[in-house]
């Protein structure tokens, strides 16, 4: 175990700006540089006479336009506008002049179209590189623009001496896919697909390097380079597939989401920051914490926990190379500060190969970090992971002044089969609820795992489960289940990779899960049971579940003994606000 104090600090968002500071990198999460490319989509900007080149004939038709000798069209006026205030002076000469002597005036310019709301695909022509012929020679072009989300920017080099051609071939291929399209979204199209004609092995600029090797590389909305998963059938492990690209856009969407500016105010606790945790089964990695006081928590409103798993390459840094080959049930604890009393307050699963960056919301949870000072974060993964671990912890106070949950009392918590004694194993549980409180839940996590033999029926991983609760002899019962563990597309769906579900994994992430997908976060089930609670008095909750047939709810399966038998993974508390 490790012990270090931490420092409790307060932090403030700030927009998203372009970094023009770096430091720059070409390895994976390192800061993108600014470059400049030829694109055949992007017009020259302050190309008067519509040559294609900006030069002094540019300069002086401006000139002419200003002293009446030249009066230039509405296509003229509108390139000769360069800083579109719609007024053709000298502040325009000097911006085409400046651009003719910087060469920023051809080209995309990635820093002057930066939004901090945009991703930027790259999708390389190398034939030396892995699948990079196959992805370029993809029959699903449609289907990238149809799947893909309006903030993404997709790019198309060759590192062939034929590079200029092979880059009017593709261009073909996609105006005519566009020219079928609405016109908004041709218009949109044209703007968001850049074709680069220039060697890129030739390229003066980071790229050149950074796409040698490799059939595609991206810049996330946060201007960081991020790598490309597996774009093959996770079924059959077949196939290159160049509309999978447009998953890993959503997830990048989904981070910009989750972990872009919110203008709200938070206090951050930082427990591992690019720890190299090397793992082993059943092995955990452990660090103290210094919370505030009791009454300072009370002052809180939600929290949560952002996890980084990355995985470091030879040289330490991020790479899926150096990841996990499978997926595993990752958790973390908070405990006294001698390691003792822990309690599971969240948990992931992590993905096949590849590195997920989550933000959890635990905000129940509260209660297990009162009464404050120093505690102890555990964090167990059920295999052998190699990571490079950031957990960090932020509390929000958005003075709602809402109750704060002060008192947490275990209930069912572990690992059991799931087979007919399941229930046995799950007895029902007593709790006392104060007079004086203010709201009651109940909080669970619920996910099956395991297949066990033919007669298992793929339970618990791969089949649904209903999980029945009662509380006080049946006053109250809610339920929950698991219906998307019989799809086999769920987990790859672009509405669940939008939900946190990191695309493109190199196993058979698509198969729904009985409440998982590899490499998603598990969301907390909590449900309101103040109205059915005695205060002041013993209440009791009460548990069953169930293999779902069709319509029938079943005992669970026995297990034979052969391969990985059926069991359900579950933490759950009663949570009191007062």
């Amino acid at each position: 175990m490790i012990f270090r104090t931490l420092l409790f600090t307060t932090i403030l968002f700030s927009q998203q700006e372009f970094d023009f500071d770096g430091p720059y990198g070409i390895n994976y999460f390192d800061t993108a540089d600014q470059f400049i490319v030829q694109d055949l989509n992007s017009p020259v900007i302050g190309d008067v006479n519509a040559d294609d080149i900006l030069n002094i004939q540019d300069v002086i038709m401006v000139i002419g336009n200003i002293l009446g000798t030249i009066t230039l069209n509405d296509s003229e006026a509108n390139a000769g506008d360069v800083n579109n205030d719609n007024i053709i002076d000298i502040l325009d000469i000097v911006q085409i002049v400046d651009r003719i002597l910087t060469g920023s005036s051809s080209g995309w310019n990635f820093a002057e179209n930066w939004t901090g709301n945009d991703s930027y695909i790259f999708i390389h022509l190398q034939p030396s590189a892995s699948l990079s012929t196959a992805l370029w020679g993809s029959t699903t072009k449609s289907q990238l623009l149809a799947n893909s989300p309006t903030n993404v920017h997709y790019f198309f080099l060759s590192s062939r001496t034929t590079s200029a051609s092979d880059i009017d071939n593709i261009k073909l291929e996609f105006d005519e896919i566009i020219s079928g399209l609405p016109p908004i979204e041709q218009a949109h199209w044209n703007s968001h697909l850049h074709f680069v004609p220039e060697r890129s092995l030739d390229m003066n600029n980071w790229l050149a390097d950074a796409l040698d090797g490799k059939k595609a590389i991206a810049v996330d909305s946060f201007q960081k380079i991020r790598e490309i998963g597996y774009l093959g059938n996770p079924a059959s492990f077949t196939g290159t597939y160049i509309h999978y690209l447009a998953h890993e856009a959503e997830y990048f969407k989904y981070e910009l989401g989750v972990f872009s500016d919110t203008g709200e105010p938070y206090d951050e606790i930082t427990v591992f920051d690019r720890t190299h945790y090397t793992g082993g089964w059943a092995a955990s990695i452990s660090e103290t914490i210094t919370l505030p006081s009791d009454s300072q928590l009370s002052e809180y409103d939600k929290i949560e926990v952002e996890l980084l798993r990355g995985c470091p390459d030879a040289n330490m840094n991020y790479s899926d190379a150096g990841c996990d080959d499978y997926d595993r049930i990752a958790r973390m604890f908070i405990c006294d500060e001698d390691g003792s009393n822990c309690l599971e307050i969240t948990k992931w699963i992590t993905p096949f190969d590849r590195q997920p960056h989550s933000l959890t919301d635990i905000t129940p949870m509260l209660a297990a970090f009162r009464p404050g000072g120093t505690k102890t974060i555990k964090f167990q993964e059920s295999g052998w992971p190699n990571s490079l671990l950031t957990l960090k912890i932020r509390m929000y106070d958005l003075e709602n002044n809402s109750s704060s949950s002060q008192q947490i009392i275990p209930i069912w918590n572990g690992t059991v089969l799931f087979n007919p004694e399941y229930n046995d194993n799950r007895p029902p549980t007593p709790f006392m609820v104060p007079n004086n409180a203010t709201k009651v839940e109940f909080v669970t996590s619920i996910t099956g795992h395991g297949w066990g033999s033919a007669g298992c029926f793929n339970c618990a991983e791969f089949c649904n489960s209903k999980h029945v609760f009662e509380v006080n002899g049946g006053v109250f019962e809610f339920e929950k289940a698991h219906p998307n563990a019989s799809d086999n597309d769920y987990c790859m769906e672009l509405s669940t990779i939008a939900q946190g579900v990191i695309p493109n994994q190199y196993g058979t992430w698509g198969y729904g899960r009985a409440g998982w997908c590899p490499g998603q976060d598990v969301k907390l089930y909590i449900t309101d049971i103040t109205d059915v609670i005695t205060m002041g008095d013993e209440n009791i909750i009460d548990y069953s579940a169930c293999r779902v047939s069709g319509a029938a709810c079943v005992t669970p399966p026995t297990c034979g003994g052969d391969g990985y038998c059926p069991e359900i993974a579950m933490f759950s508390y009663i949570i009191i606000h007062y």
